[in-house]
């Protein structure tokens, strides 16, 4: 299974977990430790984005801004071998 969810993660155009759950037919709870164990394993990276705000809007002066880093996964190499097999 964990190579069906990478799988999935490979060709997906955006990463969205209810969506892999539902074409995978897994609770979104599963998802995340297979999620979880493919990043651990080496097969997926995460990649959390810019802790600083990069956006046009740089250097206003609101306090609350609600802009918030998007999460990314992408396959390894090591998880392009494994799909290959």
């Amino acid at each position: 299974m964990l190579k069906e969810v990478l799988r999935e993660i490979k060709e997906v155009k955006v990463y969205s977990k209810p969506l892999i759950a539902h074409n995978l037919k897994i609770s979104e709870e599963v998802l995340d430790d297979m999620l979880r164990q493919l990043i651990r394993m080496g097969y997926l990276s995460e990649d959390l984005g810019s802790p600083t705000c990069e956006s046009e809007c740089a250097g206003c002066h609101v306090s609350s801004c609600s802009i918030t880093p998007i999460k990314m996964l992408s396959v390894t190499k090591k998880g392009e071998k494994l799909l290959s097999q």
